[in-house]
């Protein structure tokens, strides 16, 4: 959102008014977990691929099963999101983007796009850019900074220079920072893992999902929407599979009706071989009493050496036909077998991944734990200083008061004050 010159002096204004520093509550497992999602100014770069049908006419009598997809370049490109949080795709419209993680746009665009083109669509979305943070204040370097993934608050002071500590307790700061972003991350592998885990197990033994360990990581409303993100993948891998078997069966279908002519066809032939057999021995005994010619004759073998001809083409036409077939069964018999041998490897692996995060999260909480109220202490021996945000939004700027571990987003503006207390004692 772009604002103008006036509104920014007026809401920086605003922000270093004296205040006395708010209590600000911790984030919850569930806030700790969000999703992540897309922000206002960010750049997408957005590929779409129309999927075409099946063929199922073929060519030398074999039957293409696999479906393709073509990209539309007209719709494709770089959209930036505006300050209203939504992009303008050509067929879908106004797309609203800012909020939204990255799954729902997804899903909400291929849909918009598969209802306007009356086909199935695809999308390849890439987060290409997002715009920087801002620092402001008594800092020795204020001004942007390149956004990354988890940034915090306490990233942000340290990138400005507003973490003065002592040299000897510099590495104890940074390994502490380092550590929460780990337990962060290990949070986020071991939730998803755990949901997807759960799916699978319960769609193999036919039994609800196992949810215990989830929802005491991240709480029952965040654990029910991680299972449903991984049910919903799991059903489109269902829905992608059942695809190519109803391909698989139709060819099979279409096979057969042809396996019928064929045979009847066979049928024909061996009637006609019999019928011609009886020709020639009637005109052969004719010409033992001179009664036709050797002409005739030799034209009643001819006929009876094609038809003979015409019965093996109808033979290995059909012999054809039963391979085909039979590589059809066998593809729908791999692709039922895949399917279970693939899902008992991912749960294993899955399992691998749990166990290890398991690990990950002990060793970082006992890492954490050896180093008590490090970021408090530190905060007690340098200035007081009051944390505000300023968030964008579609309805203009949001102030929220901050703290160290609060979370930071693309465009965020951080100001930061002295407080009440130390303004006094300076003044």
């Amino acid at each position: 959102m772009s604002l103008t010159s006036a509104a920014w002096a007026q809401d920086l204004a605003e922000a270093q008014k004296p205040t006395l520093a708010p209590k600000v509550e911790r984030l919850t497992s569930v806030e700790i977990n969000r999703p992540a999602s897309y922000a206002i100014g960010d750049k997408l770069k957005i590929t779409v691929f129309e999927q075409l049908l099946p063929d199922l006419r073929g060519g030398e009598g074999r039957r293409d099963i696999v479906a393709s997809a073509v990209e539309r370049p007209e719709l494709s490109g770089e959209y930036i999101v505006q300050e209203d949080g939504n992009i303008y795709v050509p067929f879908a419209g106004s797309i609203a983007v800012a909020g939204t993680t990255f799954q729902d746009l997804d899903h909400a665009l291929s849909s918009a796009l598969s209802s306007k083109l009356n086909g199935s669509v695809r999308v390849g979305i890439q987060l290409a850019e997002r715009e920087p943070v801002y620092v402001l204040g008594p800092v020795a370097r204020p001004g942007p900074y390149k956004f990354i993934p988890g940034m915090s608050v306490l990233h942000a002071l340290a990138l400005a220079g507003a973490v003065e500590t002592a040299p000897q307790d510099q590495w104890r700061l940074l390994d502490t920072a380092r550590e929460r972003e780990r337990l962060l991350k290990s949070s986020e592998r071991l939730t998803r893992s755990l949901a997807r885990v759960a799916v699978l197990v319960a769609e193999r033994d036919g039994t609800k999902p196992a949810t215990k360990r989830l929802f005491e990581l991240v709480g029952t409303a965040s654990g029910k929407a991680r299972l449903a993100e991984a049910d919903t993948f799991r059903q489109v891998e269902r829905s992608k599979r059942k695809k190519q078997e109803a391909a698989i069966e139709a060819a099979i279908q279409s096979y057969d009706a042809e396996l019928t002519i064929q045979r009847s066809k066979l049928t024909q032939v061996e009637s006609n071989i019999g019928n011609r057999s009886l020709r020639m021995d009637h005109l052969g005994k004719l010409r033992e009493r001179g009664a036709t010619t050797d002409a005739t004759f030799y034209t009643s073998v001819t006929e009876l050496g094609d038809a003979k001809e015409r019965l093996q083409d109808a033979k290995a036409g059909i012999a054809q036909t039963e391979h085909r077939i039979s590589d059809l069964l066998h593809d729908q018999l791999r692709i039922a077998v895949e399917g279970e041998v693939e899902r008992e490897r991912e749960i294993r692996e899955l399992q691998s991944v749990v166990d290890e995060e398991e690990l990950t999260r002990a060793a970082v909480t006992t890492a954490l734990a050896q180093l008590p109220g490090i970021l408090e202490s530190q905060a007690a021996n340098r200035k007081e200083m009051t944390l505000t945000i300023l968030h964008r939004t579609q309805l203009g700027l949001k102030r929220r008061p901050a703290q160290e571990d609060s979370s930071l987003e693309p465009g965020d503006v951080l100001q930061i004050t002295p407080a009440q207390a130390a303004r006094i004692a300076s003044q």
